[in-house]
């Protein structure tokens, strides 16, 4: 018998949308795999594709609780506030509230 795995809720504030992912998604795949876009202008084209080389998928957590920064977050985010998470970085492990392109 297949254990299920747990689903979570991540809820995109602006776009007033809810998906489910499992837990341990990454969040910038989820969001992409469920349409959403999480990158503004022209960083829709531009971006480094999930390898933690540029900002542009960075979101503020609302709510839910994530693992600490790892050091390339640290790196990248800087003085930003502990709030605000590169996507691509992110598992998620709780369910969440986020707000894209902050």
């Amino acid at each position: 018998m297949k254990e299920e795995s747990t689903m979570l809720k991540i809820s995109f504030e602006k776009e007033n949308r809810t998906i489910e992912v499992e837990e341990g998604e990454n969040l910038r795949e989820a969001a992409i795999r469920n349409k959403l876009s999480i990158y503004p202008h022209v960083t829709k084209i531009l971006n480094c594709r999930g390898r933690g080389l540029c900002t542009a998928c960075t979101v503020q957590v609302l709510q839910g609780t994530l693992e600490p920064r790892n050091e390339t977050e640290t790196d990248k985010l800087g003085k930003k506030p502990d709030d605000f998470r590169m996507a691509c970085q992110v598992s998620v492990t709780d369910n969440l509230v986020v707000r894209t392109n902050p």
